[in-house]
């Protein structure tokens, strides 16, 4: 938020935790450490509305007290100075006549119309106009068995509510923000009503369940709309495979930095003062070849006797060479000491950590989780499909969550309804084995999506023979 200019939100939606009884853990960084905000804003604010919405949905079960079936939206604005646009929800007056005071009549143009008269004024309503509404909202719950709608986050809010939300307080182009968007209601919904957004939230699996509702969300529309570009990122985490993937120099001169080291280019082999930095490539492996060029450009070139090499792997030559280095220091001192350090180690992020402390909370490095899929035909066009042998490879890392896309097309992962988000009803814990039924038999293209709750994702793909 503090890297956005001022003043280019124009409404803020947030469902944060509201007095639950309940303890809640804020986590930053891989560390989970728990911190905490004061609820304050500077000048203050005018508080304008409590908006009661109401569900009137279910028959409630509670025996002790009364059956809860409302939430309360609290309204507030920065400045006195504020849009608003009640008659945008387009809420009806209703047409039994009896139940207004005043009276009815007909136009030249056959619209009915009431005439009400209060203190020494008369107001004129006509009936098929909408009116201001009330701060009592009827939207129920999304029921348990709609799949079109519902994605399984645990506190996924009604389309209906929050587009009423926007429609009050924004126009067509305005930018509506949401920092607590969970499974992404709001940008679906501003999206769909024309409104730019901003979106995000802390926990790393909600971007995997607002991705297949970003893409689609535009086929919402009532009117033609060009179909933007979603991204999705975990801020200040680098994914392994991704960084295979930059250029050579771009990697090595991050790494060197991030060490807290000074890029330099006097020799092939030195990529620091002194640093070696190994390939991007997570398959890259540092030898004894490697370990001998660098050992000799630090003394000849940097007259030193002590240098570093950072990479994803050194092999066992590699480490070798280095014994042998460190065992003749102390007889010569043309020769080098080596610290093999693995980029995802606890001793490269502490080092970088001490001299950048802000880094603290964001850097970590994040591999992608070894899936294993198995498939198992259940009967005619019924397969079983299991990733139970799937594994995090991050530290502290467990599988969070499983996508399924089951008629994949190349390049494009659309998770099919009913296959996104599932948990088992007691342990809570993401399901690991489902079953589907195909429409025919056939050859089809099966993606999985499996993510941890480190960050780390990978998909895998495979064809079966469907019979």
């Amino acid at each position: 938020m503090r890297q956005l200019p001022s003043n280019s939100i124009d409404v803020i939606y947030i469902d944060p935790p509201f007095f639950s009884g309940r303890h809640y853990n804020v986590i930053f960084g891989d560390k989970n450490k728990v911190r905490s905000f004061s609820d304050i804003w500077e000048g203050g604010m005018r508080f304008i509305n409590k908006v009661v919405w109401y569900y009137r949905s279910g028959g409630g079960r509670a025996r002790r007290w009364f059956n809860r079936k409302h939430d309360v939206l609290l309204v507030y604005s920065k400045g006195s100075d504020y849009f608003y646009d009640g008659l945008a929800l387009g809420d009806s007056r209703t047409k039994k006549e009896g139940t207004f005071g005043g009276y009815f009549k007909t136009d030249e143009e056959g619209r009915r119309y009431q005439k009400v008269r209060a203190q020494g004024k008369v107001y004129k309503y006509y009936v098929d106009d909408p009116k201001n509404p009330d701060d009592v909202w009827i939207v129920p719950h999304i029921p348990q068995r709609d799949l079109t709608e519902r994605i399984g986050y645990p506190t996924q809010k009604p389309e209906k509510l929050i587009e009423r939300v926007i429609m009050a307080s924004s126009s067509e182009g305005d930018v509506v923000a949401d920092f607590f968007c969970g499974g992404g209601t709001t940008p679906a919904v501003a999206q769909r009503l024309n409104r730019r957004w901003v979106a995000c939230d802390q926990s790393h699996r909600c971007r995997h369940h607002r991705r297949p509702r970003g893409k689609g969300c535009s086929r919402e529309s009532r009117r033609p709309v060009s179909r933007p570009r979603f991204h999705g990122r975990a801020l200040g985490r680098v994914r392994s495979t991704q960084a295979g993937d930059v250029q050579r120099n771009t990697f090595r001169e991050f790494v060197v930095r991030a060490f807290g080291g000074r890029p330099e280019s006097v020799s092939p082999a030195i990529h620091g003062v002194p640093l070696y930095v190994g390939q991007p490539s997570r398959r890259s492996r540092i030898g004894k070849g490697d370990v001998a060029r660098f050992a000799k450009a630090v003394y000849e070139e940097r007259r030193a006797n002590h240098g570093v090499m950072l990479a994803w792997n050194f092999g066992p030559d590699a480490r070798k060479a280095a014994q042998i280095l460190a065992a003749r220091e102390n007889k010569r001192i043309d020769f080098v000491r080596l610290n093999l350090i693995r980029l995802e180690s606890d001793e490269f992020r502490e080092h970088v950590i001490s001299k950048h402390k802000d880094y603290g909370p964001l850097l970590s490095f994040i591999q992608p989780p070894e899936v294993r899929v198995a498939v198992r035909r259940v009967k005619p066009l019924t397969y079983e499909f299991d990733v139970s042998e799937s594994v995090s490879l991050n530290k502290d890392g467990a599988i969070a969550n499983v996508q399924w896309d089951f008629c994949h097309q190349v390049g494009k992962f659309t998770s099919t309804q009913g296959y996104t988000f599932r948990r088992d009803k007691k342990t809570k814990r993401a399901v690991l084995v489902v079953e589907y039924t195909f429409p025919k038999a056939g050859t089809y293209t099966v993606a999985c999506s499996v993510q941890d709750d480190q960050g780390g994702e990978r998909t895998v793909v495979q064809v079966i023979e469907v019979r």
